[in-house]
Parts: C-alpha cells; structure tokens; sequence
C-alpha cells in the first residue's frame, strides 16, 4: 500500500499485512465500504479511510494483520471494544466503534473517522509549544477518558500524541478522543 495519503497499489506482506487496492469493497454482514485511502500503519494492522455505501458517511477501518504473533492482541482489542461500546463514546472521549467483521480472514474494525492525531498536528505547527488555555482542555478530555478506563479496570498502555485525535479543528478546536486500545491492560487478560 502506498504512503500514508499516497495512492493504494498492490504489493505482498510477509508480516502478515492486508494488501489493498485503492477502491477495493470490503463487506460487513451489514455494510459495503469502499476503500479511498490508507491513512497510516501501526504493529497491529493499518487503518484506510473508507466511504460507506449507500450513505454519505466516512469511517476508519482498521484492518488488522493476519498473523500467529497479533491474533492474540486483535482478539483482546475486539473484546475491549465490545466492552466500551456500551459507554458514551462522547462523553468519555474515546473513538466510537461501529462494527467488526472479517475480510479475507483479516479483522476489521470500523470506527467513526477523525481528523488529525495530536503528534501530526504538533508537527504542522513545528513542535510550538501550546498555550496553557489549550493544553488545559485536551489534558482534561484525556484525563476524562483514563478515567473512565480505569473505572472499567482498563490501562491504555500505549497513550501518545499518536494515539490522541483531533476530531474536527475546525467546528470544534481541541476536542479530542483518544484511540488505540489494540495494547489495553486488564485484570481478565
């Protein structure tokens, strides 16, 4: 797959990665996506951005690796989801999860699409230092999110710039969300 923001191309991955074409369908029992384009790659699996069929709503997918060392790890990220998608994703600033499913025997999971991650947003801006009056409400939404976690006896054990999100600079400046709960610590685990 191409760079992030690049166009999709085929190629093969022996790390146990999806390889997709830009356009490709990727199908729920509920739902039909269309791939537009990949977004980035993590240890676990990449994430595209896709249109869903049908409507104008763009998501995340999350399309995890196909591979003995990560299945474990998917199987503990799907979980925890189910978990937290019975809280108000809202109020508690963590990415809303809509749905999973298997393509061509890899996991995906859907998410509600975000705009920036807080590290590309401080790199844009050439690492400036932020205003307290801003800092402020982004560590107060974070803090609400761990929160929460911990009431759930949850640790997010990869929390970094990467892993929280701008939702909308625009319509709404420093609302964030945190994502990623693919390295999530719990007692049951």
């Amino acid at each position: 797959v191409g760079e992030a923001g690049g166009p999709c191309c085929c190629s093969t991955s022996g790390d146990g990665d999806y390889q997709l074409v830009q356009h490709e369908v990727l199908c729920s029992v509920k739902n039909t996506y269309e791939v537009l384009d990949f977004l980035g790659r993590g240890t676990f699996g990449q994430v595209v951005k896709c249109w869903k069929r049908g409507t104008n709503e763009i998501v995340a997918i999350k399309i995890l690796k196909n591979h003995p060392s990560y299945a474990r790890q998917g199987q503990i990220e799907v979980s925890i989801l189910a978990r937290l998608s019975t809280e108000n994703a809202d109020e508690f600033n963590f990415v809303r999860a809509y749905e999973c499913f298997q393509h061509r025997n890899h996991t995906c999971l859907v998410f509600e699409m975000l705009e920036q991650n807080l590290y590309d947003f401080l790199k844009q801006n050439k690492f400036s230092p932020l205003q307290l009056k801003v800092i402020r409400p982004i560590l107060q939404q974070v803090a609400t999110a761990l929160k929460k976690l911990k009431s759930l006896g949850l640790i997010h054990a990869d929390l970094k710039p990467e892993n929280i999100m701008l939702v909308d600079p625009v319509r709404q400046p420093y609302r964030v969300k945190v994502i990623d709960f693919g390295s999530i610590s719990d007692e049951t685990f």
